[in-house]
């Protein structure tokens, strides 16, 4: 008996077939994102990376009059200016930047208040008000740019001691503090290397035949 199927339908069947493999490897791939500019957006990101939304400031012209309002942004401000050389309006920006508000949500406690305590204390409790304080990662990259500015004006106290703290506030990328040409003017000096090897306990120059 003849199968029912028709030799003009087995045809078309066929090629749907051919047609439908085809387009499984030939499916276009996603294009690469294009690699972030060097050390100074690297370093935006090492503890802002959930900030993604406000990165859109770093766009504005620089020439445009900026009065930060916000850690982020007088973060992106000293970044700019560290770009443009102008290292000591960095240093002034970074500073600046530690005194606005940053993403930790907190409470501070304002006063006492009088009276009972509505749940029968002798004490009224305390009154206070929301703030945006930093948390240790804006901490991290506050100390850690004040480092660069600071090496890029040849202070090396001043470089060490911001990027110890920001090793006690939890950076611990010490690779990158090693490579980072902004650091360059520290990096042979007595004072860097001991720090390093106080951190940097397992780092050897040597690798393997240093053992």
């Amino acid at each position: 008996m003849m199968n029912s199927l028709s030799i003009p339908t087995i045809f078309i069947v066929t090629i749907l077939v051919i047609i439908s493999c085809t387009n499984a490897f030939t499916t276009p791939t996603p294009k690469l994102l294009q690699p972030t500019s060097h050390h100074h957006e690297r370093r935006i990101s090492i503890a802002l990376a959930s900030s993604a939304s406000s990165a859109s400031g770093a766009q504005e012209s620089s020439s445009s009059p900026i009065t930060p309002k916000t850690f982020r942004e007088g973060e992106v401000l000293g970044l700019r200016l560290m770009q443009d050389g102008s290292h000591e309006e960095a240093l002034k920006a970074f500073k600046k930047a530690m005194t606005l508000p940053g993403s930790r949500s907190d409470f501070l406690r304002t006063a006492n208040v009088p009276g009972p305590s509505p749940v029968g204390g002798s004490k009224g409790g305390t009154e206070g008000r929301a703030v945006q304080t930093l948390d240790e990662f804006e901490y991290q990259a506050a100390h850690y740019n004040m480092a660069c500015a600071y090496a890029s004006l040849g202070n090396v106290g001043e470089t060490v001691a911001n990027l110890r703290k920001a090793f006690d506030y939890g950076f611990d990328n010490y690779a990158t503090v090693r490579a980072d040409p902004d650091l360059g003017s520290v990096q042979g000096s007595t004072e860097f290397k001991q720090l390093m090897d106080e951190f940097d306990k397992k780092f050897n120059p040597f690798g393997v035949f240093g053992k």
